[in-house]
């Protein structure tokens, strides 16, 4: 934005960026970016602040750099110069390295994300739009270990209630065998919720979605979830611990 000269008229100020254009070709460029008929010849100064950034964007194209670094390049602008900028990125030959809350625009245009994730970056060699999905699996997979705990907690206190009810009239030897099937059941549920902590923590690694193997890997392992949760439901609901 700084570097739009505000004395002058922004038809002068493409034309000097590309002395060998025809009038016709000055005035295409600018009209790609909204500016039409007259309004070649307004003074950069006299623009608003949306169309002087419609404007530098109309310069910055014609720079030929690579890359540019474009952050938050939509905000000012209104829905016709959004989807102008759009085609000219899209028919920018260089890299592009884009900060922006447009998730539209990111969809759109991006074929690679760099993700912060625990204070380390992790390069997801994919589209938006394949990154979005893979941060829902991460999601789903928070959510069925939360649904997990919190079912293991439900079951471990139905347990304690229904301990308290009929403990008291059991003998000895029905105790003692009671005891040995909840302590079976115990170490098989704890071995379950730490091989269920095991694959949630895996599942919520962005870098297992960064590969195709890794994310043929998180498939099964979302599988294999399932199958722990279920089992690890039917050995909580055997379980009982006889109090002494």
């Amino acid at each position: 934005m700084s570097q739009v000269p505000l004395d002058r008229s922004i038809y002068d100020v493409i034309a000097d960026l590309r002395p060998l254009w025809e009038r016709r070709q000055v005035q295409s460029h600018l009209a790609r970016f909204g500016f039409s008929g007259d309004e070649v010849q307004r003074s950069a100064g006299a623009l608003s602040g949306g169309e002087r950034a419609r404007f530098a964007l109309a310069m910055i194209v014609l720079a030929r750099a690579n890359p540019l670094i474009l952050d938050e390049p939509t905000n000012h602008l209104d829905v016709e110069s959004i989807e102008a900028l759009e085609d000219a990125l899209e028919e920018y030959d260089g890299s592009i390295i884009r900060v922006s809350h447009d998730r539209e625009l990111l969809r759109t245009l991006v074929d690679r994300v760099w993700v912060l994730h625990e204070k380390h970056i992790t390069d997801f060699a994919g589209t938006f739009g394949e990154w979005e999905t893979a941060s829902r699996e991460r999601a789903d997979a928070a959510a069925v270990n939360a649904a997990e705990e919190e079912s293991l907690r439900r079951v471990h206190e139905k347990q304690k209630t229904k301990r308290k009810d009929n403990g008291r009239g059991r003998d000895r030897d029905l105790i003692r065998n009671a005891r040995r099937k909840a302590e079976e059941a115990e170490r098989r549920v704890t071995a379950l919720e730490g091989r269920i902590a095991s694959i949630t923590g895996n599942l919520a690694d962005p870098e297992i979605y960064t590969t195709v193997d890794g994310k043929r890997r998180a498939v099964d392992l979302g599988r294999d979830l399932e199958v722990m949760k279920k089992t690890s439901m039917r050995q909580s609901a055997i379980r009982r611990r006889p109090r002494r």
